[in-house]
């Protein structure tokens, strides 16, 4: 189960700071999800996933997205206070910020905008169990509330891994059931060439076809 490959331990991690995006640096997840950095700004990352999607983040892994177009929607976010006040991570240090998120139905023509209230911790340290290797990493935590609603609308949790700068494991609720996407491998920007983004997706499916022990 996930606990059993991320038991907290009491590890004497450093206080991590806010890592820097590379255009270039490239992250597996799974044999078939490969997300890389297309550009960098002051304040956001913009993505390419293996389907040629678009993504725009902030440069806070556990904020959430800033644009996204999925199928006849179009989210955009606009947050107000500072996430980044949570960095350096250290255990018990808490962050709260507003998001206000627009969806565009852009075959209706119609606009929903959602004020959304983020709560984030550092919960512990742990060692975390992936495809890519184990590392050790701070566990994050943020529940999004909406005004009138004591219990939050979504909870979704990260393992990140100070060593490579990016989130090992990310967790979260969908249709009353707890998903989970762990890293399988990570090129940084020098490295993420076409032939070794290639032959890693390729490894990387010829291990997962392989027959359990």
């Amino acid at each position: 189960s996930p606990a059993e490959r991320a038991t907290p331990l009491p590890l004497n991690l450093a206080p991590a700071p806010r890592p820097v995006a590379r255009v270039g640096d490239t992250y597996f997840f799974g044999a078939q999800s490969l997300r890389q950095v297309t550009a960098v700004s002051s304040g956001s990352v913009t993505w390419t996933t293996t389907d040629g999607q678009r993504l725009r983040t902030g440069r806070d892994f556990f904020a959430p997205l800033l644009e996204q177009t999925q199928g006849d929607q179009r989210l955009t976010s606009t947050l107000q206070g500072q996430p980044g006040a949570l960095w350096p991570l250290a255990v018990g240090k808490t962050v709260s910020f507003e998001e206000t998120r627009t969806t565009r139905l852009l075959t209706l023509g119609r606009e929903i905008t959602t004020p959304i209230r983020w709560e984030c911790g550092v919960i512990d340290t742990r060692v975390s169990q992936v495809p890519a290797g184990d590392f050790e990493t701070y566990h994050v935590s943020c529940k999004a509330y909406r005004d009138g609603f004591f219990l939050p609308l979504q909870t979704v949790t990260w393992d990140y891994a100070p060593s490579l700068g990016h989130y090992v494991r990310r967790t979260w609720f969908d249709a009353g059931r707890q998903r989970e996407t762990a890293l399988a491998a990570a090129l940084p920007a020098p490295l993420a060439t076409p032939a070794r983004i290639a032959a890693t997706r390729q490894r990387l499916q010829q291990w997962q076809q392989q027959p359990p022990l």
